[in-house]
């Protein structure tokens, strides 16, 4: 696991020096709001047609490999987002290579974790997971924020680029776990819409759609509103250190039988924020609002994920799961971002961000379904059917 947990770091901290900042990137570039979720959009399409096209391949593969595979696709992104302009038909192509990434290092990171943490700290270990991503990633936004208003966005992604690459070592240092061998569309399809965990991928469709909000729209708000580079990373970094101080008590609390309350009102208290940013306009406001988000949000995500991984535990088939959430959410995404960009094309910049807020109000109560499902029940109902 603390092979795992160094990899995650560098991880954490190559994509926090760039990967907040590519909306932003696109928006200096020209690129109207709604050609900017156009991007993202093609992203969720590429990963549903992955999963669906080489689920044989997934079956044939390690997570240590599937991680190791991830990264030359996340850098060649990264390494091709300058060169947009000069070749339009990137601007399509480079979403796949975003794609592949996510997708291969989701999974493999997904299984590895699974088979790896121990059932009866798993909120503890997701907590301390956290903790180390949130302070290595800490200072990146910040970092990232000066070096893009020294020497530009060209040279700050090839630096992140370069720094996945000492990503790799740690992989090599901890076990393998291999992918169901029984991977298929069917068992995937079945896990969609399974019935006992129904409430939890309810859930996960919120969690879908209200990240993309926290992704997207939040950074371009920020941006317009605090007008620098440097400002914008250093008010992402502040948020971040605000989410080290919960994270890892949060796992405690999880893991002493708090988990299903957290999630209730940490739902209540970000959907709450979500919509007190639509009344934000001054700098300070907006300032505070980011630290103070990412605190809730990171509470929240201790607690779901510890109910993720409990259900993956639960379940048979937990490379099967995995992959349903992944094609889930970015089936969800699919339809929820054309809406999006409906509103974009037709509204002023600024109104359509500040409304997106009252939408991620909205979704972020779905997080609530999760307390609905129960890991005791899911293992008697696969039982009974086995």
């Amino acid at each position: 696991m603390d092979a795992l947990y160094v990899a995650l770091a560098l991880m954490s901290f190559a994509i926090g020096l760039v990967g907040i900042f590519v909306p932003v990137f696109l928006w200096k570039e020209g690129e109207p709001i709604w050609r900017i979720l156009l991007f993202i959009l093609l992203d969720s399409v590429y990963i549903v047609a992955i999963i669906l096209a080489v689920l044989p391949f997934f079956r044939r593969l390690s997570d240590k490999t599937l991680m190791l595979a991830s990264l030359p696709f996340a850098a060649l992104y990264y390494l091709g987002l300058d060169f947009i302009k000069e070749l339009p038909l990137l601007f399509y192509f480079l979403p796949l290579l975003h794609a592949s990434y996510a997708i291969f290092f989701n999974t493999g990171y997904h299984i590895n974790f699974t088979g790896a943490s121990d059932g009866d700290y798993l909120g503890r270990e997701i907590g301390a997971r956290h903790l180390i991503s949130s302070l290595t990633h800490m200072a990146a936004p910040f970092l990232g924020g000066l070096i893009i208003a020294s020497i530009g966005f060209k040279y700050t992604f090839a630096f992140g680029a370069a720094l996945l690459f000492f990503a790799i070592t740690p992989l090599f240092y901890f076990p393998a776990h291999r992918a169901s061998p029984d991977l298929s569309r069917k068992t995937i399809i079945k896990y969609l819409f399974y019935k006992p965990i129904m409430p939890f991928t309810v859930s996960g469709a919120g969690y879908a759609m209200e990240t993309i909000i926290g992704r997207i729209t939040w950074p371009l708000f920020l941006f317009i509103i605090l007008g620098s580079i440097e400002s914008l990373g250093a008010i992402i970094s502040l948020g971040l250190l605000a989410g080290v101080f919960v994270t890892f008590y949060m796992g405690f609390l999880s893991d002493a039988g708090k988990r299903r309350k957290i999630i209730l009102w940490s739902s209540v208290f970000l959907s709450a924020i979500w919509a007190a940013r639509y009344f934000l306009f001054r700098p300070v406001l907006v300032s505070i609002s980011e630290p103070l988000g990412n605190a809730v949000g990171n509470s929240l995500g201790v607690a779901w994920e510890s109910q993720y991984y409990r259900i993956a535990r639960s379940v048979p088939d937990g490379a099967s799961f995995i992959l349903s959430r992944e094609l889930l959410y970015n089936a969800v995404r699919i339809p929820y971002m054309l809406i999006l960009m409906v509103g974009a094309y037709f509204f002023e910049p600024v109104l359509f961000l500040k409304s997106s807020f009252v939408i991620a109000a909205l979704v972020s109560l779905m997080f609530m379904f999760a307390n609905m499902t129960h890991t005791s029940v899911v293992s008697r109902s696969f039982f009974k059917n086995a």
